[in-house]
């Protein structure tokens, strides 16, 4: 008996709990695993290689970026122009490594490009007093052909000139075409298939990450919350109370006798077994006071039927059965059983059983109603 109603119960909870691991599992493989940047000190971006920067999670000073070659905005309501993307350039090898800037990051790059503003004006007297502070994010691919083709266009037409990069200083007189004014050679070789994406960790946002893994985290320990309550046996808890109760023998004897009415029903000689999603339910024949059958109507027209019965304490329960002949199949035997009992539904006994407990169960036992 006892294997049998745990299995019930198991066969609902171990699916979904493993559908809270694989929900927790895809929302962390969204992320790109970001959460372990967490774990992680940033590199200095200055300390790197050109053929080590994929992937990796860095710092780098804000006074440290180069030139704005691409912005990205609108206008507010205000008229006022708003900057959502702004990308950058730093030289990593002598080669370019785009920085793309986003909307929240974008006043802390602003204060550095009006940095001379601030000597100017007099409010310093040198940049080295002012601390810029510095960009944390990761070096991903780059998979935008247009940003990719705004630095090529930029490039060719504000620094390449006479055999030179005038940006990196680099000499381009030895690559193919460059003596007549085809960059193509060169820009493949310049211009590094990589983007620092400012606040990224990983392939994501750090919103995205936190969001993501947060979820994740909420979903896992709902797993482990459910994997515990199985463990402790909450889920048994009804029928272990009609163990204290009824003693385990009598009641697994019973079990193995009992007919099977249904999925969700058993009747035995002495007790009554409704089998809920998660719960098992025992109750003694004796204790029942009421049976009626219950139907309601689903889409298409199809009728839903369940055995409802009540006790002498006051407590209701509903067995969903195949049929309405299944349900009055189940309400003879029980009935077979020899304990007084009331069947079929009406309002009278409706208001008794709930104004009065005792005269209900007084009628029924002499057989008044």
């Amino acid at each position: 008996m006892k294997s049998s109603i745990r299995k019930r119960y198991l066969r609902f909870l171990l699916p979904g709990i493993g559908l809270l691991l694989a929900l927790a599992f895809l929302l962390l493989l969204f992320s790109g695993f970001g959460f372990r940047c967490w774990f992680r000190k940033p590199e200095a971006l200055g300390e790197l290689r050109a053929d080590e920067l994929r992937g990796k999670y860095v710092t780098v000073p804000v006074s440290e970026l180069g030139d704005s070659f691409l912005v990205f905005g609108y206008q507010d309501d205000s008229g006022s122009t708003v900057v959502r993307e702004q990308y950058c350039l730093y030289l990593v090898d002598g080669q370019y490594l785009i920085v793309r800037v986003t909307e929240k990051d974008i006043p802390k790059l602003t204060r550095w490009e009006n940095a001379e503003d601030l000597v100017t004006s007099g409010k310093v007297g040198s940049l080295l007093e002012v601390n810029f502070g510095s960009f944390t994010g990761t070096v991903n691919r780059m998979k935008d052909a247009e940003v990719l083709g705004r630095l090529r266009s930029w490039l060719t037409a504000h620094q390449l000139s006479g055999g030179t990069d005038n940006y990196s200083g680099a000499d381009i007189s030895g690559y193919e075409g460059a003596a007549g004014g085809d960059y193509t050679a060169y820009l493949d070789a310049a211009i590094l298939p990589l983007v620092l994406e400012i606040g990224y960790l990983g392939t994501r946002s750090a919103g995205t990450v936190t969001l993501l893994t947060i979820l994740a985290l909420v979903l896992v320990l709902l797993a482990i919350l459910l994997g515990v309550s199985i463990l402790l046996g909450l889920w048994e808890k009804p029928a272990k109370a009609a163990v204290r109760e009824y003693g385990l023998k009598r009641l697994a004897g019973d079990y193995d006798l009992a007919g099977i009415a249904g999925d969700s029903l058993r009747i035995g000689n002495d007790f009554l077994w409704v089998f809920g999603t998660l719960t098992t339910h025992i109750y003694e024949i004796r204790e029942l006071v009421w049976l009626y059958p219950r139907s309601r109507r689903l889409e298409g027209g199809k009728k839903r039927w369940s055995l409802v019965l009540k006790t002498e304490h006051g407590e209701e329960d509903a067995a969903p059965l195949d049929s309405e002949w299944a349900v009055e199949q189940a309400i003879q035997t029980v009935i077979a059983r020899g304990w007084p009992i009331t069947v079929g539904f009406d309002k009278e006994k409706q208001r008794l059983y709930k104004k009065d407990l005792a005269a209900f169960k007084g009628r029924v036992r002499n057989g008044t109603i």
